[in-house]
């Protein structure tokens, strides 16, 4: 009978045999674990290492330098000591205790229940002091014995990590076979680069080689046809005009082994300079691109040329250093320096005006006056007086070895001119005596060394005729009707090139049956005229009031009667002297002469017309109210349906959605129309509101006001209607936009629909007590009119009276 496990240590053979086979199963995959990651790290570093040096030389870059090979090597050697070290040796010295192996297969095997780690733990050698039972400890152990044929070692292991590393390291192992069979040469060539044993660079197919950079030559005459000149570069340096547009040229060899390039591209990054003209240059800003270049006509000598006229030569501003690459071919370390040329960093204008346009008219007379009168800088668009002398002065930002000037009329004809020069040569004097065409000037200045601008610098002088100026006029609060004791403001507006020496607002009274002069007419009116010259501000803007009732009593003006006309025009005239006077005339106002009481009525009509627009309006009202209650009950009527079934519902969903968007555009148009309306509405009752007030103003300046009058029509209605297109009508505007923005949410919609429709209600309640107003306001009228006539009445019963007492005291001496 075996001995007790709990006294002498006894395990069963079967438990020992597993436990001995999972501890060398963990050992070989801990080794494999290693390799495969060991090979990951060579494979995947002599890839990467050939990609670096490689690939540049497939895009036309250099390979990877010694130094970065050797980097490379250095980093794959540590992580590989690294590997070996944590990964290989560390984890195969670890110790593999029975009692852990177990631990292990039974995370794996729940259905053993702690029986295998109970036996290896009470059945380890030497352990004593352990209170069991002695018959439940071999039970355990027989228990763990018999179910050891149902442990399966390999469910303890995790493949993933295995083949994961495999999945990386077969396709690179394939590949560098394939590599080593397909071109030992390449395979050899890179494994002696990547390990340092060689230092020999990869082949190459193409074969560049640099020409130089075509200049424009730029002339004031900006010849097209000049042929460009070739810059060379020296020692790989070439020296450029800043702002210049040149053509970089390079040829490819195109015979023998050398293959042609199907494209070159160039490669550039600009080096800004402290004395840099542009703003991202004085900040320093580094630009780089790339761009390719253009084949130019077909192999000659073997050779293929290319060009590239754009971007970074074209307007050049910055040095620039490049390469050129074509396919695996490139030409490296090339330089640009922008050299800042001759430019005219300042123009000049200075004008001497002929003599009408002088300031001073006794020093123009007399020739006692400076060499110009005006000094300006030149700016585009600048138009000089005919007949003035005009000096250009070019002020260059270096000293000028020559300049190439053309001045030229804008019919294409020479014009004559005279150059000087300062004594420092940074200065271009250029002087045009009697300009009287508009005239274009180019200059094309030069330093010392011969780098002149590449671009002429243009400068257009237009010419300004003097015209008449542009007066217009009108009368502030008066209609066509005033009374005799009327002040008639007065508002101009006159514009001239030169200034205006005079503006005069006159008033003339014509007879009744008199025919109204022609505006424009030089003939003298033979009646008497009442004239104000009124002050003009720098704006050109001119205020004054022409009261007949001071006129008259200052004798400017004869009596004015009803049935006379008064003719109110402007004229306004310049300082011009060349040939005739410039004098404009505004158009004439004829106003008609009446008494107080026609000019109220004819007030009084007015008033009507506005009110019947004022009832038009409230029907236009009406009818929006209409238009949004309808609305509303469009959004009531709709009653939710019933749901369908799923058969039917799929049959109807594209005609219910078709039939959504018709309705919900149709709101749309609908709501689109009311606020239309709405801005009509208060656009007419602002213009009510306005003529209002122009009546108010008419009575003011016709002297026929009075305080009950301007309450009843500026406090009754004038005011109301104001408050009315301020408040209620700019809410309900913005209610209609609200109901628009809504379209497609039923609620919301309605509910704001249902605002808009109280709102315009309001509008409706306001606009008819205003219209209440203006009815009460023609009784009053008419209660006026009654008393006129009951006065008219009671002046003939008056008159005839006095005739007949006339006549009977006459009757009493016969």
């Amino acid at each position: 009978m075996p001995t007790s496990p709990a006294s002498s240590g006894y395990l069963d053979p079967r438990l020992t045999q597993l436990l001995e086979g999972l501890r060398h199963r963990v050992r070989r995959y801990v080794v494999w674990d290693s390799v495969l990651a060991l090979a990951a790290v060579v494979l995947t570093a002599f890839w990467l290492g050939l990609a670096l040096d490689y690939l540049p030389v497939v895009m036309g870059g250099t390979e990877m330098p010694w130094l970065a090979r050797l980097l490379l090597l250095v980093v794959v050697a540590v992580v590989l000591v690294f590997i070996a070290t944590k990964m290989l040796f560390g984890r195969l010295n670890r110790p593999l205790p029975d009692d852990s192996l177990a631990l292990l297969v039974e995370r794996h095997h729940p259905d053993l229940g702690g029986r295998l780690v109970t036996a290896v733990q009470l059945n380890r050698p030497g352990r004593d002091g352990d209170s069991h039972s002695a018959k439940l400890l071999r039970h355990v152990h027989d228990e763990a014995a018999d179910a050891i044929d149902r442990v399966d070692p390999a469910k303890v292991f995790r493949l993933e990590p295995l083949i994961r590393k495999a999945m990386i390291v077969a396709p690179l192992l394939l590949m560098a076979v394939l590599m080593l069979v397909i071109s030992p040469q390449a395979f050899g060539r890179a494994a002696s680069r990547l390990t340092l044993l060689s230092d020999e660079p990869w082949p190459r197919r193409a074969h560049l080689e640099m020409v130089g950079v075509e200049l424009p030559v730029v002339t004031a005459a900006d010849n097209q046809n000049a042929e460009p000149q070739l810059v060379a570069f020296e020692n790989k340096v070439v020296r450029l005009p800043r702002g210049s547009s040149g053509s970089l040229r390079i040829r490819a060899k195109a015979d023998g082994d050398a293959e042609l390039p199907v494209v070159c591209t160039v490669y550039y990054q600009t080096i800004p300079s402290d004395n840099a003209s542009n703003a991202n240059s004085a900040a320093g800003v580094v630009s780089s691109g790339q761009t390719n270049m253009r084949r130019v006509g077909r192999v000659i000598d073997g050779y293929q040329s290319f060009l590239l006229d754009g971007p970074p030569l074209a307007s050049l501003s910055d040095s620039v250093e490049f390469y050129v690459r074509g396919l695996d071919d490139r030409l490296d370390g090339f330089r640009i320096e922008a050299v800042t040329p001759p430019a005219v960093a300042d123009m000049k204008v200075r004008v001497r005006y002929p003599q009408y346009l002088q300031s001073d008219p006794v020093a123009a007379s007399t020739g006692d006056r400076p060499d110009w009168d005006l000094e300006s800088s030149y700016q585009s668009g600048l138009r000089v007086a005919e007949g003035s002398d005009v000096t250009l002065v070019a002020t260059s930002s270096m000293p000028l070895g020559d300049a190439d000037v053309m001045v030229k009329s804008i019919n294409e004809q020479p014009v004559p001119f005279t150059t000087e020069y300062s004594d420092d040569r940074t200065e271009l004097r250029l002087r045009i005596n009697n300009f009287t065409n508009a005239t274009t000037v180019s200059i094309v200045p030069r330093d010392v060394s011969g780098i002149s601008a590449q671009a002429p610098y243009r400068y257009f002088l237009g010419v300004v005729l003097d015209e008449p100026p542009e007066l217009k006029m009108k009368l502030i609060g008066i209609g066509s009707a005033v009374t005799p004791i009327a002040k008639i403001p007065v508002e101009a507006s006159v514009i001239d090139d030169y200034g205006v020496q005079r503006l005069v607002v006159s008033v003339t009274p014509t007879k009744a049956g008199e025919e109204q002069p022609e505006t424009g007419a030089d003939d003298e009116v033979s009646l008497q005229v009442a004239s104000r010259t009124p002050g003009i501000d720098r704006d050109g803007d001119a205020k004054t009031e022409l009261d007949l009732r001071d006129l008259i009593a200052n004798g400017e003006l004869p009596e004015l009667v009803p049935d006379d006309a008064i003719n109110v025009i402007g004229e306004a005239s310049d300082r011009y002297n060349l040939s005739g006077n410039h004098l404009t005339r505004s158009e004439i106002f004829r106003l008609q002469v009446v008494t107080p009481e026609k000019l109220l009525a004819l007030l009084e009509r007015r008033e009507l017309a506005l009110r019947a627009r004022l009832e038009q309006t409230i029907d236009e009202t009406r009818n929006l109210r209409d238009a949004l209650s309808l609305l509303q009950r469009g959004f009531d009527s709709e009653k939710p349906t019933s749901t369908p079934d799923a058969e039917e519902s799929t049959a109807s969903d594209n005609q219910a959605d078709t039939d959504e968007v018709r309705k919900n555009q149709v709101r749309r148009l609908r709501v689109q129309q009311s606020g239309l309306q709405a801005s009509k509405t208060s656009e007419e009752l602002s213009g009510i509101a306005a003529s209002l007030e122009d009546l108010l103003l008419e009575m003011v300046n016709n002297r026929v006001d009075s305080v009950d009058r301007r309450e009843r029509i500026g406090v009754g209605v004038r005011d109301p209607l104001r408050r009315i297109v301020e408040v209620p009508l700019a809410k309900l505007s913005e209610q209609i936009v609200d109901v628009e923005r809504l379209i497609g949410d039923d609620e919301a919609a309605k509910s704001k629909t249902r605002d808009a429709v109280t709102t315009a209600e309001d509008v409706l309640l306001q606009l008819t007590a205003v219209l209440d107003k203006m009815l009460d306001l023609e009784s009053y009228n008419e209660i006026l009119d009654m008393v006129r006539g009951l006065i008219d009445d009671q002046d003939e019963l008056l008159e005839d009276t006095k005739s007949e007492r006339k006549k009977r005291v006459l009757d009493l001496f016969q």
